[in-house]
């Protein structure tokens, strides 16, 4: 698959770092990246600029307007970060380079009033020249033969999982109820009576004695009692029953929309 160069301007270091660190954090080979910087801020003399044909050597084209682009902004102390990407990568370095607010290239070639026309020329590697017409600010290659478009689809998956719907509780406790019952109770009493005697009975000397008699009264009362015994039992019984619940989600696919474009005019160079 055709190699392409993706290139971005940074106007400062730190969006550099970033984007080449984001780079490698999405598994883009070092070997892939190359890092241009021109003067550190506060220092004279400004780093050497790449030697004339360098930017032809790293899109594989000749040099032109966008050329001039780089180099004043490396004069400037901006940074130059080119990456050389698979085409089934290329969005991807290109989305990471966006992130890190880059400089428009249009702009910043109307911004040095530099003629010509408002394309860059970040080409594939291995292709010949191509133009490709971008308003972000990296410059993305475009390549005569072909690419690819990865297309991703979700699916749904549906599991099952245990939620707590509450719980049942018995609680045993005890309840005083006044009750009451009749009972039959009898009750003794001695009557003590006096009365004349009848009839003459004679009297002797023993009748002249001592003599007790004794008669107990006894009386009924009541005496309580108790005794127990299981009535009913209350039994815990959890049932379980099966149900199929039908589950509604969205789930996203990508498409591609395929538009073709007339070719466009070609620029003369002077």
């Amino acid at each position: 698959m055709t190699d392409e160069t993706i290139v971005a301007i940074y106007d400062t270091n730190a969006q550099a770092d970033a984007a080449v660190r984001d780079l490698m954090a999405a598994r883009v080979p070092a070997d892939a990246i190359s890092r241009h910087a021109g003067k550190a801020p506060g220092t004279a003399t400004p780093a050497p600029a790449p030697e004339m044909g360098f930017w032809a050597s790293l899109f594989g084209g000749e040099p032109d307007h966008d050329d001039a682009v780089y180099d004043r902004s490396l004069e400037n102390g901006s940074t130059v970060v080119a990456v050389r990407a698979s085409g089934q990568n290329a969005a991807m370095v290109t989305e990471i380079l966006e992130t890190h607010d880059p400089v428009d290239i249009d702009e910043r070639a109307s911004g040095y009033g530099l003629s010509g026309t408002t394309t860059s020329t970040a080409m594939p590697i291995t292709a010949a020249p191509v133009t490709t017409t971008r308003e972000g600010a990296a410059a993305m290659a475009a390549s005569n033969e072909g690419g690819s478009i990865p297309l991703s689809e979700e699916q749904l998956h549906v599991g099952k999982r245990s939620v707590n719907r509450g719980t049942t509780r018995v609680r045993r406790f005890v309840v005083e109820t006044p009750v009451e019952e009749q009972v039959s109770l009898r009750d003794e009493t001695v009557t003590v009576e006096r009365r004349a005697a009848t009839g003459r009975q004679p009297v002797t000397d023993a009748d002249f004695t001592e003599k007790t008699v004794e008669m107990t009264e006894v009386d009924e009362e009541a005496v309580v009692g108790k005794s127990a015994r299981v009535t009913e039992e209350v039994v815990l019984r959890k049932d379980a029953t099966d149900r199929v619940e039908t589950v509604r989600d969205t789930v996203r696919r990508e498409d591609v929309e395929i538009e073709k474009l007339p070719a466009a005019p070609s620029v003369a160079k002077t």
